[in-house]
């Protein structure tokens, strides 16, 4: 009695177990899960059909119940089959055999529960044994032999597949269907045991359960642990980075094959005394529990060539989850490449800067050069115009005057260039008045607009405010470009010029310009490329057009400075328009009113600023002819005027004599005017005398840099009287400047 006590207890437990696992098989999603949760169901029924027998009193109750275990065994094999159908991939298989064996399983259990009216399958039989306890057994016909063959069938084919798996799995995978090829093989040891020993009791159904949570166990534990355990070492094996482990004492654990490759060293060489771990803890200036970064170089022998190979190391301490010291690791990284290409792109970028000074030189020397003769031809030529009286010869020296003018302005255009790519041109802000901007516009292009009968037309928003708050200079430059472009490429009507604002508030607005041509416009393949540098749009056609194809170029790069957009629409034969927008700030919110142009005559005679009889200065320059211009310019000032056609000469002069302004050139034979300054503001009796350097480099920064030095100002070549005059009134004692209205 206590058997089946005993039997009846461990198989409860088993249904427990059961149940629990197939609770748990519910977090599997792929199909696989559904039918072992299926095969487990049914397990349960069999295991529960054996209590029964085991509790029967009467033949019938083992009857029925023998037919409900029977009959449960063999849905058990057939949602096990089909587990291991899709488990192994063999999904096509489980497609078309899984209704021919249910259809075949149906009719084995309807035989099975026929049996108490053919008594074909089996027969009741009781036995006692020694304690007189009564067991149930069974007897078996043919009938039963075939209902056998079909449940070892299904096993048969669920163990070929499982071998077949295997043989064409390699690795981690094999495991996974080894586990699975146990479980069943030991689930069919133990029932053909039961049958061969003819046992009071089926004790194989309570491996049933066991061999639930095995199959659980492996599918949904061991397997994604091993597989992650098997990778992650082989991922780790295979990274292109080096790692050592060492665990709490300092012991080398693990080092992967880039590690080991790389210094030629096994797992057990790696240790905090050897190198290059030992120099890298040095080099980090700690050991223990702390984070490093560091760098370091190996020589290594690459055919007949020794090389250097570059890494980047990583010391890192391991902590366990309440942040204890469980170990530490190294990571190296090689950075040969990295450290290679830095290297190459830190010789280009030297390259590149040395480039860039030797075109910034020859920018300043070209200046020097062109500028130089162009001061003694525009200044000489404009004491032609001063004296002159013959008409022929004015209107000459009216075509040199302009001519010098277009070449003056094709070298400030390479050199706003170079400021623009030196990142060197600079925003100064002041108030201005923006009709006076526009009459100065209308002033400049009026004459060059009649030679070709093209007229110049402005308009003004009238509400605009009368004073801004912005950088004038670069705005005319802006709309000088711009216009000079549009009047260029006009052979027909004219440009029109049309200015109001958007976006306006009390303090700021954005100043909106649209100038438009009836030029001969610009092909819509062609548009993409007008702001290019040093290049010009169907060159063929504009040929014969001055230029140097930078003014657009500029004119964008000025724009953008200002924070502005510009934007272009052409229609060829018709027109161009462009649309500048620049935001201003405002200074005087009274509206400016109606613009009324006042054309200022051309041919107004030369009259000098100034008169300055008591003044004295000294004008220093190694070209004598430059000496001559700056003399004539000044002559009906009335200055006294020394000159200096060297440096040597300059010191000397100034050592005798006090001067209330001095005009240094720069690029002079030594003592060159820089060094020329020097000596004269530290010695002699003009320490505190006003010093303008004279030059002919007008190249980015050089005005920064003259005042760095010390000059009190700056004086491009070719000199402008009127500026020349500005500057001589600004710096002259005021008791000595007499002003002319």
């Amino acid at each position: 009695m206590y058997n089946k006590a005993i039997y009846v207890i461990v198989d409860s437990l088993a249904i427990i177990i059961m149940l629990i696992t197939m609770h748990a098989l519910g977090r599997i999603k792929e199909a696989y899960g559904k039918w072992l949760k299926f095969a487990m169901l049914f397990g349960i029924f069999a295991i529960t059909a054996n209590i029964f027998v085991a509790v029967s009193v009467n033949e019938t109750m083992a009857a029925v119940s023998y037919c409900a275990y029977f009959s449960s065994i063999d849905w058990v094999i057939l949602f096990l089959f089909g587990f291991c159908v899709l488990y192994t991939n063999h999904d096509v298989i489980y497609k078309k055999t899984r209704h021919f064996f249910a259809v075949l399983m149906l009719f084995d259990t309807i035989s099975i529960f026929l049996n108490f009216l053919f008594n074909h399958q089996f027969y009741i039989y009781t036995s006692q044994n020694e304690y007189g306890v009564t067991f149930f057994k069974t007897g078996f016909y043919s009938f039963y032999y075939l209902h056998l063959a079909l449940d070892y069938l299904l096993i048969l084919l669920s163990l070929i597949l499982i071998i077949y798996r295997i043989k064409k799995s390699y690795s981690v995978y094999r495991i996974k269907y080894l586990l699975i090829l146990f479980v069943l093989i030991f689930v069919i040891l133990l029932n053909l045991a039961y049958m061969a020993f003819s046992l009071a009791l089926d004790a194989s159904v309570v491996f049933y359960g066991v061999a639930g949570v095995l199959i659980f166990f492996s599918i949904t534990i061991f397997e994604p642990r091993s597989l992650m355990l098997i990778s992650v070492t082989r991922a780790v094996d295979d990274m292109n980075e080096g790692l050592v482990l060492f665990d709490i004492t300092d012991t080398c654990i693990y080092a992967n094959s880039f590690a080991k490759e790389r210094f030629s060293m096994d797992v057990s060489d790696f240790s905090f005394s050897s190198e290059p771990i030992s120099s890298i803890l040095k080099r980090m200036g700690k050991t223990g529990n702390v984070y490093g970064d560091v760098s370091f170089n190996q020589k290594v022998l690459k055919g007949k060539k020794e090389i250097n190979v570059y890494y980047r190391v990583k010391y890192c301490p391991l902590l366990d989850r309440r942040d204890r010291h469980i170990g530490s690791y190294f990571l190296f990284e090689d950075t040969t490449e990295e450290t290679r290409y830095l290297d190459a792109l830190t010789e280009a970028r030297t390259n590149a800067d040395k480039a860039n000074q030797a075109k910034s030189a020859f920018l300043a020397n070209m200046s020097h050069e062109i500028r130089t003769p162009l001061n003694s031809v525009l200044g000489l030529n404009e004491m032609i115009l001063r004296n002159s009286e013959d008409k022929e010869i004015i209107d000459y020296a009216n075509n040199i005057k302009q001519s010098g003018a277009v070449l003056l302005s094709l070298i400030n255009d390479i050199l706003d260039f170079s400021k623009i790519e030196a990142n060197k041109m600079e925003v100064i802000n002041v108030e201005y008045n923006l009709h006076a901007l526009l009459r100065d516009i209308k002033q400049y292009f009026e004459q060059l607009s009649l030679e070709k009968n093209l007229y110049v037309n402005i308009s003004c928003d009238e509400n605009l405010p009368t004073t801004l708050y912005g950088d004038e200079k670069h705005l005319r430059q802006v709309l000088s470009n711009i216009t000079s472009n549009a009047v260029k490429y006009t052979k027909e009507g004219g440009v029109s010029i049309s200015v109001r604002s958007k976006r306006r508030t009390d303090k700021k607005l954005v100043l909106v310009f649209d100038i438009s041509d009836t030029g001969i416009g610009i092909a819509d393949e062609d548009l993409k490329h007008i702001f290019d540098a040093f290049r010009r749009v169907n060159e063929a056609q504009n040929a014969t057009i001055q230029g140097t194809g930078l003014g657009l170029t500029i004119t964008k790069e000025l724009i953008g400075l200002l924070k502005g957009t510009i934007n272009v629409s052409s229609k060829q034969n018709v027109g161009t328009t462009f649309t500048i927008e620049i935001p201003q700030e405002i200074a005087d919110n009274t509206p400016i009113g109606s613009f009324i142009y006042k054309p200022i005559s051309q041919s107004t005679p030369y009259k000098e600023s100034f008169h300055a009889p008591n003044a004295h200065i000294l004008v220093v320059d190694d070209v004598m002819v430059n000496l001559k211009v700056v003399e004539a310019l000044l002559k009906r000032t009335l200055l006294k005027i020394d000159k200096a056609t060297g440096g040597d000469e300059a010191i000397a002069m100034c050592k005798e004599k006090k001067y209330d302004v001095i005009l240094l050139d720069h690029r002079m034979p030594a003592p060159d005017g820089i060094e020329t300054f020097k000596v004269i503001s530290k010695e002699g009796l003009n320490t505190d005398t006003p010093i303008i350097a004279l030059t002919a480099n007008a190249l980015s920064g050089a005005e920064a840099e003259y005042k760095e030095i010390g000059f009190t100002d700056y004086l491009s070549k070719p000199i402008k009287s009127d500026v020349l005059e500005e500057l001589l009134i600004k710096y002259l004692p005021k008791e000595k400047v007499e002003l002319n209205k």
